[in-house]
């Protein structure tokens, strides 16, 4: 697909302190040098106006303007709003990057604006370009990140939603095709200030409102249904968003913007295939007895012999040593099965005690009223439970995702963030940084498939 998103990097030292400051993913951290002003506080040059009912280019009654260094969406030329929507499109379009946007709502929406608009605008991500789009369109293909302001109502209206103009995205592993649905941000009412942000890396995106994770899915693509979508599937040969154009809406309710600026975050490495192919040499070591079959599934059969979890060179490690990474796997366990995905091992003689470990195990059979452990699949070993039972039947097939970057560890278990843990936390902060991985070997059996790594 043509470009669509983008962020930015910067110096490790500074941003993995903003990250043990802030809590955010280290992605989100940088010298602040290194961001792009998007508006330069000055004027409109580095944007194009697309208002429906008229060409690209073309900035009907003035709505979109720069005074006293705000950059404001005003509608004083308008009668009546007449589903007169409107978006403003940076030049370039970006792939990997961080978008932060201060924004406020003010005075009162234009006459006939729909209701559902009132104290509404956006930031739309992934977009098509404006000269793309047709004279009577509404709203780019693209993925909104949806702006909005409470109603002094005493109401809950949370703000950096999504909404999927033309667009689908996965959530929770599954296709999600409503058109919109709610962050868990606050409600900010009245005319105040408000900081949002977006981290597009790879194909996973999230949504941030004052430092915290509001919001979180995958997988941004075009929905094939709709009628724009299908021409620019047809048009590029994919229905999967990588990056692509930014703008921001008028949508008949006054907004200012503050600052809209971003930076920039390199690609991540692509995605290796570990699942062997008839034998384990290529990306895989051990002794222990590990069957692989002609579909690729890695299966632990244990030996006669064998007992227990402390023959560690009989565990499946994976060559080389890994400290920024993303690892996905499918496993699948029968009745009270043990074992564990091992990451940062310092010493291959000693994993438990020098590496950090993600437990899988027959979570599914426990008890309905047993009290989540470290030892249930998704905890953290030492000492962290998960925080959500995820875990299926045995027999049936498990995902796992698992996100370690800088301090930050994101455990996501059949689609559901089951761990989000800081590595100085108190039971972690003295483990390895940096080391192998492998997989345990508990002498019960279980088996492994589509297992997958790339280096952050």
């Amino acid at each position: 697909m043509h470009t669509l998103c983008t962020t930015i990097f910067r110096s490790k030292k500074v941003w993995l302190a903003a990250l043990f400051l802030f809590g955010l993913s280290p992605l989100a951290q940088a010298k602040e040098k290194g961001w792009i002003q998007l508006f330069n506080g000055k004027d409109l040059k580095d944007w194009t106006v697309k208002i429906r009912g008229h060409k690209a280019g073309v900035n009907w009654g003035n709505t979109f303007r720069v005074e006293d260094g705000l950059l404001k969406v005003r509608y004083d030329a308008y009668e009546k709003f007449d589903q007169t929507f409107g978006h403003i499109f940076y030049k370039k379009p970006f792939k990997n990057y961080r978008l932060r946007a201060v924004y406020r709502f003010v005075g009162d929406q234009v006459n006939e604006g729909p209701g559902w608009a009132i104290r509404n605008s956006g930031l739309m991500l992934h977009g098509q370009t404006p000269e793309s789009m047709t004279v009577g369109q509404d709203f780019p293909a693209s993925i909104e990140v949806q702006l909005l302001g409470g109603n002094n109502d005493g109401k809950k209206r949370t703000t950096a939603n999504l909404c999927t103009p033309s667009t689908n995205v996965v959530m929770k592993g599954k296709l999600f095709r409503p058109h919109c649905i709610r962050s868990s941000s606050e409600t900010y009412h009245g005319e105040q200030w408000v900081t949002a942000e977006v981290e597009v890396f790879g194909d996973r995106i999230k949504h941030i409102v004052d430092g915290k994770v509001v919001l979180e899915y995958t997988q941004p693509q075009l929905d094939p249904r709709d009628g724009v979508a299908k021409k620019l599937i047809e048009k590029y040969g994919t229905k999967m968003l990588t990056g692509g154009t930014i703008s921001l809406q008028s949508e008949s309710h006054p907004i200012d913007f503050k600052k809209v600026e971003l930076l920039e975050l390199p690609s991540p490495q692509k995605w290796v295939d570990l699942t062997p192919q008839k034998n384990l040499g290529k990306h895989w070591t051990t002794k222990g007895n590990w069957i692989v079959d002609d579909e690729g599934v890695v299966s632990l059969v244990p030996r006669k012999d064998d007992r227990g979890w402390a023959r560690f060179d009989d565990y499946l490690w994976l060559k080389g040593e890994y400290k920024d990474f993303e690892m996905s796997f499918d496993y699948k366990v029968k009745k009270r099965s043990n074992s564990g995905f091992y990451f940062h091992v310092g010493d291959r003689k000693s994993p438990v005690a020098k590496g950090i470990e993600v437990q899988i195990y027959d979570t599914y059979s426990r008890p309905k009223n047993h009290r989540l452990n470290d030892h249930d699949s998704g905890g953290i070993i030492p000492g962290i439970p998960p925080t959500k039972r995820a875990a299926k039947a045995p027999g049936e097939w498990n995902h796992f995702h698992i996100q370690c970057l800088g301090n930050r560890l994101i455990v996501e278990l059949n689609g559901v963030i089951v761990n989000d843990v800081d590595l100085n936390h108190k039971r972690l902060k003295n483990r390895p940084k940096t080391g192998s991985i492998g997989f345990q070997d508990h002498a019960l059996e279980l088996s492994f498939k589509n297992l997958r790594i790339r280096k952050l």
